[in-house]
């Protein structure tokens, strides 16, 4: 009988499979009211209300519900988020132009904040997948995930009619005592450095 032979070449290797996105610690059902509850607490934290410490607490609760998000949910948690933030935050301006205009502000800053909170999971996502060490992933992430929240907070400040940077991290801070730091790193550093220590703690 004759023997068969089989050829290294003719060997088929399957394709390897990608590695398995980390799920997200919430479903979405729950991601988007704490984010909600996030945004809200962002408010409060400036003032008229002033309490600062709860800025910490509300960018964690956001960053927690981007984590493992498909772009569709992380549009739906920011847009949780930056709704009941940007309503509650622009609220006077609907005393001196009206409710038209102050809902059609805070639907458009909500537009970006969502967008920004898109691009905050593919950096989340991405790091994942190149790094696996996880002392880099503690160095490198909050590095870029508080440079994806800067440069939303950038873009907002300047586009349009010339931006509402009113609305950045920073400014939350002005009865806590950070604020001071941003009379060597500017308010857009000091919302870096307050993004980046939340994203290395959670």
């Amino acid at each position: 009988m004759p023997s068969t032979t089989r050829s290294p070449s003719s060997e088929v290797t399957a394709p390897a499979r990608p590695e398995p996105r980390a799920a997200p610690m919430l479903p979405l059902w729950a991601a988007a009211p704490r984010a909600a509850t996030a945004g809200l607490l962002l408010d409060v934290a400036f003032p008229d209300f002033g309490w600062w410490p709860l800025a910490f607490v509300s960018v964690a609760l956001l960053l927690l519900s981007l984590i493992g998000r498909s772009a569709g949910g992380a549009l739906l948690v920011g847009a949780a988020y930056g709704a009941v933030f940007t309503l509650f935050h622009l609220v006077w301006v609907a005393e001196f132009i009206g409710p038209l205009p102050w809902i059609a502000l805070a639907a458009l800053q909500t537009a970006l904040i969502a967008a920004g909170a898109v691009l905050i999971t593919f950096v989340y996502r991405w790091c994942e997948r190149v790094f696996t060490s996880r002392w880099t992933r503690l160095l490198v992430v909050p590095v870029l995930v508080a440079g994806a929240w800067t440069l939303r907070e950038i873009v907002m400040g300047a586009w349009p009619y010339t931006g509402f940077p009113w609305a950045r991290l920073a400014m939350s801070q002005t009865n806590g005592p950070v604020a001071e730091i941003a009379s060597w790193t500017g308010v857009t550093g000091l919302s870096f450095l307050k993004v980046a220590l939340c994203a290395a703690v959670i």
